[in-house]
């Protein structure tokens, strides 16, 4: 009888659209996307200022130094405009300085070729990789075990960096970045964060393609981690789009913004109500939506125009979301004339002042947005 009064009471709160009782810690974190990172300043990215990355992403570490209520950082993609050595060992140094942990998942732009529509073709069946055992996740949080295989440090299939450097593999960013989420060969991981919160990366990206895809192992390994992790509040970190926030997601024109098993991935994260928000930042764009029981949040590019990243306060009730530039007036003058000559980002609207201004909306307009978080049991 005590049994059968438990699973009536639990299928009166979900009828209500209430979650099962996990804490919310109140939680401030930033969101770092679309660096497209150069030492040099010498990589084309369509839309992107690259020349001026370095410049920015020490303003924006700086910037985020100068703030008291930062409990961590996340690295969401494409931090790289090419994975070359001293655009890595910049990068990473810059990050370094950051006065608290911070966590990166790839992007398509952080291994040895960078993706373009030709090389896209049809969808391929994704290699399958050794599924990782859940119950070995808990040991993440200790001392980082080394990836099975040292990086070769060669990337196959790219044309050299300029004045003779040649790229390097995936597995090098990788090993760049341990202890940084990142533990082992894997590009997924789980961590837990002060206070109290459990920060969950997936690897989205594909080599060489630019569309996202998460295979069955990471699949399974997911939804094994957040079981183990039910009684505490999850924030994954993405690359890839996992829900629609323009129409164009759904059409041809920015398929490859998203993951293109995204119900898959949804269907997964919803099994799991400790699942509160959802970061990814392949869009360029500050937006999101509520879907589900889980927040969707896009984070700016810190290279496309608004040059901005986003400051992030979850609490009980409600996440937000407020956008914030480094950049000097003058150089996010050029990003936005950058972004409006992109063919890919300016060109999907109407010609003219009004697809000019639908373009700025679209990229710029939500400075802030506040989403409210599912009720849950007192």
């Amino acid at each position: 009888m005590r049994r059968m009064g438990i699973a009536v009471t639990l299928a009166v709160v979900v009828a209500a659209g209430c979650t099962p009782v996990v804490p919310r810690p109140t939680v401030r974190f930033a969101v770092l996307g679309g660096v497209y990172y150069s030492a040099r300043g010498d990589t084309a990215v369509e839309g992107a200022l690259v020349e001026a990355s370095e410049a920015t992403l020490r303003r924006a570490v700086a910037d985020l130094n100068r703030r008291e209520q930062v409990d961590f950082v996340l690295v969401a993609g494409d931090l790289l405009a090419r994975a070359e050595p001293v655009s890595l060992d910049r990068a990473r140094a810059a990050l370094d300085d950051l006065r608290v942990p911070y966590f990166v998942v790839l992007g398509d732009y952080d291994g040895p070729a960078p993706p373009t529509a030709a090389a896209e073709g049809p969808a391929k069946a994704p290699v399958a990789e050794a599924p990782r055992e859940a119950a070995a996740q808990p040991a993440v949080e200790g001392p980082a075990e080394p990836p099975t295989e040292m990086p070769s440090g060669t990337a196959v299939g790219r044309r050299p960096a300029p004045h003779g450097e040649g790229g390097v593999s995936r597995s090098t960013v990788l090993w760049a970045f341990q202890g940084h989420g990142i533990d082992g060969p894997q590009g997924y991981w789980v961590r837990k964060v002060p206070p109290g919160v459990v920060v969950v990366g997936l690897d989205t990206a594909r080599p060489g393609r630019r569309a996202g895809h998460v295979n069955p192992q990471q699949l399974a390994w997911l939804d094994a981690t957040l079981g183990n992790h039910a009684g505490q509040m999850v924030v994954v970190v993405a690359h890839h789009g996992l829900v629609p926030l323009h129409p164009l997601d759904e059409g041809e024109a920015w398929s490859h913004l998203m993951v293109d098993n995204a119900a898959e991935v949804r269907e997964v994260l919803e099994r799991h109500p400790n699942v509160v928000l959802v970061v990814t930042a392949h869009h360029h764009l500050a937006g999101g939506r509520v879907a589900g029981r889980i927040v969707y949040l896009a984070s700016p590019s810190l290279s496309v125009w608004p040059m901005a990243y986003h400051l992030v306060r979850v609490d009980r009730e409600q996440a937000e979301a407020v956008w914030i530039s480094p950049a000097p007036d003058e150089v996010a003058q050029q990003a936005l004339e950058r972004l409006l000559a992109s063919q890919t980002l300016r060109g999907v609207f109407p010609k003219g002042e009004d697809g000019d201004t639908a373009c700025v909306r679209l990229f710029g307009q939500k400075k802030m947005e506040t989403y409210r978080l599912p009720a849950i049991r007192p």
